[in-house]
């Protein structure tokens, strides 16, 4: 009877050992993840975070010959960011041999034919950025991503336009997956929406956001939606590419924003459950001051993941600088044409006058004495079309540049001069 006691006695303290022991792994892995990252860091640092050791990109570029895929994560606003894509860019094409393709979140899948014909110097950046509708599908500035753009033309690198376009997302947020049409259903893949820390993740980005309460507002399933149906597309844009013919042989390097490599479980988990390619993941991290009370940006508590294979340190982008304006409002104004010639045109091919509606008095336009009216004819002797014309031309200039603007009032032609100076008003 004793022994049966002191049976039941050590299974009972055993259990409990293991209890404690249990709960103990759990604690030191919290603690341990972040400990094993440098106490100390700075703008410039590479980090293995597997091991917490600082590296240089020399030794970062090392490990590219043992990868099929890369993903480098990038800050869409940082330059720094958008410079390391491009050294990544540069040595996995000289390692390569130059069989290397590209994926861009940037660009979505409609403008496929628009990318090829970018890659094979068929086209000028101002088609590039007009025919793909940068500015409202993507939106940030295309000077960070001008150098890699000129490596891919310069060198006829492929690139893969990985997203569904804004549109679309938008029609996902309001309707849902479910809600879709059977033909919009088709033209997806199959969208995972079950990742527990993929789930506790995206929760974390909309409260800090300021939607604390996501489950009664119903915002966060409709969110949630749309950020499996880019990563899960764009998955499937990766791993379509590299089952294709052309990608036989080749590398591939993914350009996307960092909350969609974070933790694998966005684009990488997804490519890797269908091809088992070798990966790794390459994230950028803005230095700032923590709060001790807070969780690591990188290290969420209650998500015991490593957040990538490497972290390129770098500092969080100045204020942005005054731009030069034009000081005007404008317009299409479609040129005279019959009701069939514009059923045929396509809407991207056809030409208008581009008209100023108003014109701010203490612009560069109002100083050079442009009138509402005026119809703008050339810039700088190129023609003007459209008004995605005139935005591009502003943005090639600086504060003390000129501009010779051709227009028309009423009917007579005239040219005028414009200085550019800084404006503190939009």
């Amino acid at each position: 009877m004793l022994n049966k006691k002191l049976l039941f006695l050590t299974v009972i303290i055993v259990i409990s050992m293991g209890c404690h022991s249990v709960a103990n792994t759990v604690n030191t892995v919290k603690t341990d993840r972040l400990r094993n990252f440098p106490a100390e860091i700075s703008e410039g640092d590479i980090v293995h975070v597997a091991t917490g050791e600082k590296i240089t990109f020399s030794q970062l570029a090392d490990s590219f010959d043992g990868a099929r895929i890369i993903y480098v994560g990038e800050v869409h606003s940082n330059k720094e960011s958008h410079e390391l894509e491009l050294q990544v860019l540069k040595e996995f094409y000289k390692r390569s041999n130059g069989d290397l393709a590209i994926g861009m979140e940037m660009f979505k899948r409609p403008h496929q034919e628009i990318l090829d014909k970018w890659t094979n110097g068929e086209i000028s950046e101002k088609e590039l950025l007009y025919s793909t509708d940068w500015d409202y599908e993507w939106g940030y500035d295309y000077n960070h991503y001008k150098e890699i753009m000129d490596f891919i033309r310069d060198n006829k690198i492929p690139v893969v336009a990985m997203n569904i376009t804004k549109k679309f997302g938008k029609t996902i947020r309001k309707k849902g997956i479910e809600g879709l049409s059977d033909e919009e259903k088709e033209t997806l893949p199959e969208i995972d929406t079950t990742d527990v820390y993929h789930r506790k993740y995206l929760e974390r980005i909309l409260m800090s956001h300021g939607h604390g309460d996501i489950d009664m507002s119903g915002l966060f399933e409709k969110f949630y939606q749309v950020q499996c149906t880019w990563e899960d597309v764009m998955a499937d844009s990766i791993s379509k590419y590299l089952s294709s013919p052309q990608a036989k042989g080749k590398k591939f390097l993914v350009f996307v924003g960092g909350g969609h490599i974070i933790y694998h479980f966005g684009v990488p988990k997804r490519v890797y459950r269908s091809n088992h390619l070798p990966y790794l993941t390459i994230e950028t991290y803005e230095k700032r001051t923590l709060n001790p009370e807070n969780d690591h940006p990188l290290f969420a508590g209650d998500i015991p993941l490593q957040p990538a294979d490497y972290v390129k340190v770098v500092q969080l982008p100045e204020p942005k600088k005054t731009k030069v304006v034009l000081g005007v409002m404008i317009r299409n104004l479609p040129e005279d044409e019959t009701e069939e010639k514009k059923k045929e045109e396509n809407e991207k091919d056809r030409k208008y006058k581009v008209v100023m509606d108003s014109v701010r008095e203490d612009s560069p336009a109002g100083k050079a004495g442009l009138q509402a009216g005026d119809i703008i004819l050339s810039m700088d002797g190129e023609s003007i079309n459209r008004v995605f014309d005139v935005i591009y031309k502003v943005r090639q200039k600086k504060a003390g540049d000129t501009c010779q603007i051709e227009i028309l009032r009423g009917k007579e032609e005239m040219t005028v001069d414009v200085t550019f100076f800084e404006s503190k008003k939009n």
